[in-house]
C-alpha cells in the first residue's frame, strides 16, 4: 500500500513540477509562444482541415450510414484469405490509407464498441492505420515541399505498403477471434446520417488541430532558445509531422521524409492515444509498430527512388517552407458533393412520404 500512495504522489509532484515549469515558460517568452501558437494556427487551417476534414466527413458517413457494414459483408471471403480479417476490419485499413491519421483508429474503436470486430482485430488495425492520407503527402509534402508530384506518389505508395505489410504479418500475432456478429443495421437515415458525420468530425477536427497548436508553441520556444540547427531539426521531425517535412525538405533525402511520415510524429500519437486506450491496445506494442512502420516506408522508397528518380528541388536553408495544400482534396470534394445530393433526395423523399 505504501509503495502505490508514493507512485501517486509522485505522478502529482511530476504534475505540479511541469505545470509551474510550463507557466514560467510561458511569462518569461510570450512574444515567441505566441509566435508559435499563430504558426500552429496557420498549419492547421492551411493544411491539415483542407486534407482531413472532409475525410473525417466521409469516414464517419460510411460507418452511421451503412456502407461500411455493406462493404465488409462483400469483401469477407477476400480479407479471410489474405489478411485473416473480417470485410469490416479489412475496409477499415484500406480506408485509412486514404483518410489520414486518426480515421482508421477512430473507426476501429467504433466498431470494437459496436461488437462488429472482434479486439485483436481493432488492435491490429491501429497497429497498421496510422498513416498520412494522400491530400497531405502527395499535396503538401510532393507538390508543395519537393516540387514533384512523383516523389509524392512514391512516398505514398511506400507508406501504403509499409502499412499492408504490418497489417500481413500481425496475423501471425493477433489472429482474429470468433464472435458473434452484431446484425444491427443503421437506424439513421441518409440526411441524419450526414449531419451526425458533419458534427463528429467537427469535434475530431477541433481536438487534432489543438493538439498541433500546442505542440507548434512548444517547438517555436525549442527553436528560439536552442543554437543547434541539427537539434531542431530532429525535434521537429520527432515531435510533429508537418513541422517536420518542412525543416527537412531541402536538406535532406525525400527518403528521410518518408521515414519521417511514417513515424507520425508523438503529436499525432497523441490524437491517437484515446482510441488506442479504448482497444486495449499495449503502448509499447504501438510505438514499435510506427518505428517499424518508419523503417519499411523508408526502405522501400529507397527502393521506389531508384527504380523512379526524380529531379531533387532546391529549398533555400535560411527560410522554412510554409506547407499550403490544395484547398480541398479532389476525391474529397467529389465525395461531400455526392453527399450533398444524397441529402436532398433524401429529404424529398421524406417530403413525399
Amino acid at each position: 500500500m505504501k509503495k502505490i500512495s508514493i507512485n501517486k504522489n509522485a505522478k502529482t509532484i511530476f504534475a505540479i513540477i511541469v505545470s509551474i515549469f510550463s507557466a514560467l515558460i510561458l511569462l518569461r517568452f510570450p512574444a515567441i509562444c505566441a509566435e508559435g501558437v499563430v504558426r500552429g494556427i496557420e498549419i492547421s487551417s492551411q493544411t491539415v482541415v483542407p486534407s482531413l476534414f472532409p475525410f473525417l466527413v466521409l469516414s464517419s458517413f460510411v460507418q452511421s450510414s451503412g456502407v461500411l457494414d455493406f462493404a465488409g459483408e462483400k469483401t469477407n471471403r477476400f480479407f479471410g484469405k489474405v489478411f485473416n480479417f473480417s470485410g469490416k476490419a479489412g475496409c477499415t485499413v484500406f480506408f485509412s490509407l486514404f483518410a489520414g491519421f486518426p480515421v482508421g483508429c477512430s473507426l476501429a474503436s467504433s466498431l470494437l464498441s459496436q461488437n462488429k470486430i472482434c479486439r485483436n482485430e481493432a488492435k491490429r488495425i491501429a497497429l497498421s492505420s496510422v498513416n498520412a492520407g494522400p491530400a497531405f503527402v502527395i499535396g503538401a509534402v510532393g507538390t508543395a515541399l519537393l516540387s514533384s508530384v512523383r516523389a509524392g506518389v512514391i512516398i505514398f505508395v511506400s507508406l501504403s505498403l509499409s502499412s499492408l505489410m504490418i497489417a500481413f504479418l500481425s496475423r501471425f500475432i493477433l489472429p482474429s477471434e470468433k464472435i458473434t456478429q452484431s446484425s444491427e443495421k443503421s437506424s439513421l437515415s441518409l440526411s441524419e446520417s450526414l449531419v451526425s458525420s458533419v458534427y463528429n468530425a467537427s469535434k475530431s477536427m477541433f481536438i487534432i488541430c489543438a493538439w498541433i497548436i500546442l505542440f507548434s508553441c512548444f517547438l517555436n520556444i525549442v527553436s528560439s532558445r536552442t543554437q543547434s540547427d541539427t537539434f531542431s531539426v530532429a525535434s521537429k521531425a520527432f515531435l510533429e509531422v508537418t513541422s517536420g517535412c518542412c525543416a527537412l525538405a531541402g536538406k535532406e533525402s525525400p527518403v528521410v521524409i518518408c521515414a519521417v511520415l511514417g513515424w507520425c510524429g508523438l503529436c499525432v500519437h497523441c490524437q491517437v492515444f484515446p482510441y488506442i486506450l479504448k482497444i486495449g491496445l499495449n503502448a509499447k506494442y504501438y510505438f514499435c509498430s510506427r518505428i517499424l512502420h518508419s523503417m519499411l516506408s523508408s526502405v522501400i522508397c529507397y527502393g521506389l527512388f531508384k527504380i523512379f528518380p526524380y529531379q531533387v528541388s532546391v529549398f533555400s536553408t535560411g527560410t522554412e517552407a510554409m506547407v499550403k495544400t490544395f484547398a480541398v482534396s479532389a476525391p474529397a470534394t467529389a465525395g461531400l458533393l455526392l453527399m450533398c445530393v444524397i441529402f436532398i433526395l433524401d429529404l424529398d423523399t421524406a417530403k413525399e412520404m
